[in-house]
């Protein structure tokens, strides 16, 4: 039986089989950002009872298909939440010190280091200083995971009841 995919997973594939630069229209101060700084909010959430406080930006390049870079801050002393989620990302330290937890393993990291989540894996990631933000540039492929599956975000997300989030 063939499978149908999804119009925008057929849009990917047609633009990438044109072997076309995308962006030719677009200025070229466009293609940098400080991730520092942070793009467009997102979402954020703040819960005490589970040590939750966090805020996430979306930094959004012009005509950016698959990747989805997002600039995630938490405050110190918290937490994100312990979600799962289709895509997979790799988070890199800018700034801070903390502990990722893939699973059920918590490892430490620092300014400069990396973590890999695989996809559907539970996941959280928690600042260990009790100063200093923590400030991640999560890179995933949400764009890509999203033409296949759809709009999945917000099963993963515990201020609006996600069912792909649990207690830590």
């Amino acid at each position: 039986m063939a499978r149908e995919f999804p119009e925008a997973l057929e849009k990917l594939v047609e633009v990438t089989e044109a072997k076309k630069p995308l962006g030719l229209d677009v200025p070229a101060d466009s293609w940098v950002a400080n991730a520092l700084i942070g793009g467009a909010a997102m979402y954020g959430n703040h819960n005490d009872k589970l040590n939750i406080d966090f805020k996430v930006n979306r930094l959004a390049f012009p005509e950016i298909q698959t990747m989805d870079p997002r600039v995630v801050r938490i405050a110190p002393g918290k937490n994100n939440e312990y979600h799962k989620h289709a895509h997979e990302s790799l988070f890199v330290v800018l700034k801070g010190e903390g502990e990722v937890r893939v699973g059920d393993v918590w490892s430490p990291v620092k300014e400069g280091g990396v973590a890999f989540v695989p996809r559907w894996i539970f996941h959280q990631t928690r600042n260990t200083s009790a100063t200093e933000e923590l400030v991640v540039l999560a890179i995933t492929d949400f764009g890509f995971t999203s033409a296949v599956l759809g709009d999945y975000d917000k099963r993963t997300r515990l201020a609006v009841g996600g069912s792909d989030v649990k207690a830590g």
